[in-house]
């Protein structure tokens, strides 16, 4: 087998990467896994193999620092909707009282 299928898999990560409205679905990304990894095991790893871990890796590297924003903006998000869901009690309680 060849370092073809790897080298699809690598480009098809890099493709999804270098779209700025990408966002990473699991399924997607279990199916790419383990595609990548079926392929990888049936890989020559002739020449230009070692090109190829290294764009495999930065692409991993990547997909790495895609997914810490992506948990850093959930975290933002749940933080205001937990400030939401007080100042909706808040008003609920607050209408209670003044009736």
């Amino acid at each position: 087998m060849s370092d073809a299928g790897v080298r699809a898999a690598v480009e098809r990560m890099e493709a999804w990467l270098n779209d700025p409205a990408w966002e990473p679905d699991p399924d997607a990304l279990t199916r790419w896994d383990s595609e990548f990894r079926s392929a990888l095991a049936e890989a020559e790893k002739g020449d230009g193999w070692l090109e190829l871990a290294e764009r495999a890796h930065a692409a991993g590297r990547r997909l790495d620092a895609k997914s810490g924003e992506m948990a850093k903006e959930l975290a933002r998000l749940r933080v205001e909707l937990e400030a939401q869901e007080r100042g909706s009690r808040a008003l609920r309680g607050y209408g209670a009282s003044s009736r």
